[in-house]
């Protein structure tokens, strides 16, 4: 049923005229976790240079979706550059976007801490500041921080530290802060379950063992404040390898083995990456878990979308990249 694919855009809450459609080239999204912002590119051909170019900081709304099937809200963006090119081809404009959420407040550097605090409460804190939501896991939540210190750190970068340390993945999506935790299969709080791909949906894919480094295991260090010494907290990753040390000293026994099995939990996601091409899907998102089946078993079985890009140019195509999941790549079957 899949077989009529269309694209949707408003500009400024406004549907953009029936002639954006005509001269649509093409429509690329991409769908980042973490820090990295969703993008927009929508190429136009702007033959008779009629077209009416949107203004910088106008704000684009796209959804794609099929005929007699659904509509699917793929993001809202902020123009941030207008580009127009020519030559023996044609004339084309370029319109670019950023994700509407990472704004330019949270890249301020600020330094300040935080004393006898939980994750969800030190979130929130930050939520409040710059005019947006809190969405925190409820097992991350009443995580506690007895103290953490912010020195010359922006908003995105504290709050991804804090996701380091307890195991999660930090976000800004849908004007809210949002701190999960890692395989909870979605990067917006909600948990989905995970997407089966079967083979015969793949036009194109690749996948490769992962050339980084392997770790046996994470070191984290804390101060006993009892003796007046830095003890040390080890997890493994189930890998062969040297250990990793974190950099911080921590202020308890408690937080330093926390901080050590999350970053053995990242760790272990080094043993495996790749990507795949199918006809488009606009439900799946970043961080989701795929499942693949009908390849060779080395290629079967769970992985994690890292990062998911749509493309819309008259048919409608998604590639995901993948990653190993949360403890490591499990070999599925034939």
């Amino acid at each position: 049923m899949r077989d009529r694919p269309f694209i949707e855009v408003a500009v400024d809450g406004q549907p953009v005229a029936g002639v954006f459609y005509s001269r649509l080239v093409s429509a690329t999204l991409h769908d980042a976790t973490g820090q990295d912002a969703d993008t927009c590119e929508l190429v136009l051909d702007d033959a008779g240079n009629t077209l009416a170019a949107p203004r910088e900081g106008a704000r684009l709304l796209v959804r794609f979706g099929y005929r007699d099937v659904g509509t699917w809200m793929m993001g809202l963006y902020t123009v941030e550059s207008v580009s127009f090119e020519g030559g023996p081809h044609g004339e084309t404009m370029t319109v670019s976007g950023r994700s509407a959420d990472m704004r330019s407040d949270l890249k301020e550097p600020r330094s300040e801490h935080f004393d006898n605090e939980t994750v969800g409460g030190v979130m929130r804190q930050l939520a409040d500041r710059h005019g947006l939501e809190a969405a925190v896991s409820p097992e991350l939540a009443a995580e506690p921080l007895p103290y953490i210190a912010r020195i010359d750190q922006s908003t995105l970068d504290f709050a991804t530290r804090i996701a380091d340390r307890v195991g999660g993945l930090f976000s800004v999506k849908g004007g809210k802060l949002v701190l999960v935790k890692r395989g909870s299969g979605s990067a917006t709080g909600k948990v989905v379950p995970a997407l089966t791909i079967e083979r015969s949906q793949v036009s194109d894919w690749r996948v490769e063992g992962d050339p980084r480094p392997r770790y046996g295991g994470a070191e984290a260090k804390w101060f006993d404040r009892k003796t007046g010494k830095i003890e040390i907290e080890e997890a493994e990753t189930g890998q062969q390898g040297p250990g990793r040390r974190l950099r911080h000293v921590l202020s308890s026994k408690d937080e330093a083995k926390k901080a050590a099995s999350a970053e053995a939990g990242r760790l272990s996601r080094a043993t495996g990456s790749g990507s795949i091409t199918l006809a488009g899907l606009p439900e799946v998102r970043a961080e989701m878990d795929v499942v693949l089946t009908g390849f060779r078993a080395e290629i079967n079985g769970r992985w994690r979308a890292a990062s998911v890009e749509h493309r819309f140019d008259g048919s409608y195509t998604t590639t995901i990249e993948l990653e190993a999941p949360e403890g490591g790549r499990k070999e599925g079957r034939k």
